[in-house]
């Protein structure tokens, strides 16, 4: 019976001679543990290499923070001022799941309208519209300025 047992697990009895087999399987057995924690970590959003790209931000939030830039930009150049800028997203090709995106999958945007005192002079509109193509990447019949004089 005992020779049974030897033919049908060759490999246990080569296992049993190897020395500090014990350190071995722990060793082992704590890499899997912290390869498991490490994938449930990341999936949470901790402190993976990702978080400074993949942080969550409400669309509204999103296009608040681009129109108060753009505004803000618009308004330095001289000549300009009292800019108010709407900007919409062409939400149709966005992923959105509980009204969250996340910053490397926002929606492309659909146009731009700015209204603006100075921008009657046709100078200063072409310098706006030249800022706003220079950051964003849409066609020209895509961008309004208007002057609110």
């Amino acid at each position: 019976m005992n020779e049974e047992k030897k033919k049908t697990f060759p490999w246990l009895e080569k296992l049993k001679k190897v020395k500090h087999i014990e350190i071995y399987i722990a060793i082992i057995f704590i890499v899997i543990l912290l390869l498991i924690y490490m994938s449930n970590f990341s999936k949470k959003g901790g402190t993976s290499s990702n978080t400074t790209t993949t942080n969550d931000m409400s669309i509204s939030a999103y296009i608040d923070n681009l129109e108060n830039d753009l505004a803000g930009i618009l308004s330095s150049i001289g000549g300009v001022s009292n800019v108010k800028v709407l900007i919409t997203l062409d939400i149709n090709q966005a992923n959105i799941e509980n009204s969250q995106i996340t910053l490397n999958e926002f929606p492309p945007i659909k146009g731009v309208v700015v209204t603006a005192k100075g921008v009657s002079n046709t100078m200063l509109k072409m310098r706006v519209l030249e800022a706003i193509q220079a950051l964003i990447d849409i066609p020209n019949g895509n961008i309004q300025i208007l002057s609110c004089e």
